[in-house]
């Protein structure tokens, strides 16, 4: 019973740091399929090694250590005949992606501010569109609108969205 618990806890943080582990890994391949394909593994990998983590140590950090040497292998399996990164030069990637600030984590969050600040009849369509995965058709038979409005109308939305998480993000201190 106590592995199972400690397996959900392990589960829930492997999901919970799928986003972060993503970017970190897509920004040292630099090929959406390849970052899509690895991941895959490096989730396996992490699975596999599960019992090394240490539980309410820094868990995004442990899985991009491991992930690193999974990239580390990746690129000298793709590139035998001719290095493209050396082991410093990836090391060096690697330390520079740990030390910015977790990006991506304060843009989920500025988009959740965002939409709150939007009005309820934009968040139920956003909320349609994209929880829901709501074909236009329905939405459009929904609100009464045509498909083309309701696609301008979710442009404008998403428009409205990255302008206010761009502007959230600017107006934060950065350290």
């Amino acid at each position: 019973m106590n592995e199972v618990i400690v397996n959900n806890e392990f589960f829930q943080l492997l999901l919970q740091h799928q986003g972060p582990l993503h970017a970190y890994v897509l920004s040292l391949v630099g090929n959406t399929t390849d970052a899509r394909d690895l991941l895959q593994d490096i989730n396996q990998c992490l699975l596999e090694k599960r019992d090394t983590f240490t539980p309410d140590s820094n868990f995004l950090a442990w899985s991009r250590k491991v992930a690193f040497y999974k990239i580390q292998s990746y690129w000298r399996d793709k590139h035998r005949n001719r290095l493209l990164f050396d082991d410093e030069l990836l090391n060096s990637m690697s330390e520079t992606i740990d030390s910015l600030p977790d990006l991506y984590n304060e843009q989920i969050e500025a988009l959740k501010s965002c939409i709150n600040h939007l009005p309820a009849d934009k968040q139920t369509m956003m909320q349609q569109r994209y929880g829901q995965f709501m074909p236009l058709k329905q939405i459009a038979d929904y609100w009464g609108k045509s498909e083309k409005a309701i696609s301008v109308m979710l442009l404008r939305i998403r428009l409205r969205l990255q302008d206010c998480i761009q502007k959230t993000l600017s107006a934060r201190p950065r350290i």
